[in-house]
């Protein structure tokens, strides 16, 4: 993607661009950020307030305009997939679902414009599409208590009103959510 970087430093997936998104995350909502990032915690992180543990994290990074989100998940289950100007990063790991351990967080860019009403949607496109490869995966649920989604658009390019999973967007993210939660889970089973 043109507008778009990412890598992985260190425990934690960096996303980098000028966008303006929607995070159902810790400190999330609507803004403008420059970065998106999945930080993979340690066993510091259950003796520590969520929200401080998140800034500290973005601090040590040195972001300063961000969506983050935390994960018990380790940075060798991501799975990147890619289709045309949709990019979506996975990390999935889950037991049952109400666990302290589990969590599936989705990012997902998207190197175009897109209404407001499409970023929402996106939330629940994202969120069918995480539940129905839980379940072709052979899981009894569809998430767990910790699940967290960033959706984030580049704002240049071509324009989408829509993004449900009949709109060409929808079906280009559901495909990669899909396609990501099984390849993740995949990872997350052999590593257990």
């Amino acid at each position: 993607m043109k507008y778009v970087r990412y890598w992985v430093e260190e425990d934690t997936l960096i996303v980098e661009g000028k966008f303006f998104g929607v995070s159902t995350g810790l400190l999330g909502g609507w803004k403008k950020v420059r970065y998106a990032f999945n930080h993979k915690v340690g066993e510091e992180f259950y003796s520590s307030d969520p929200a401080d543990y998140l800034r500290n994290v973005a601090k040590k990074l040195g972001l300063k305009s961000y969506f983050g989100l935390l994960t018990a998940v380790p940075m060798e289950n991501l799975s990147v997939e890619r289709k045309d100007d949709v990019t979506v990063f996975v990390t999935a790991g889950v037991n049952n679902p109400n666990e302290k351990i589990g969590t599936i967080n989705v990012i997902a860019a998207i190197d175009a414009r897109m209404s407001r009403s499409a970023l929402l949607n996106s939330i629940i496109t994202i969120t069918e599409a995480k539940s129905k490869a839980l379940l072709e995966s052979g899981y009894r649920f569809t998430g767990t208590n910790t699940d967290a989604v960033i959706v984030l658009s580049t704002q240049r390019g071509k324009y989408y009103r829509f993004s449900g999973p009949a709109s060409d967007l929808g079906n280009k993210i559901w495909n990669c959510v899909c396609e990501g939660v099984k390849k993740s889970l995949k990872k997350w089973d052999d590593f257990e």
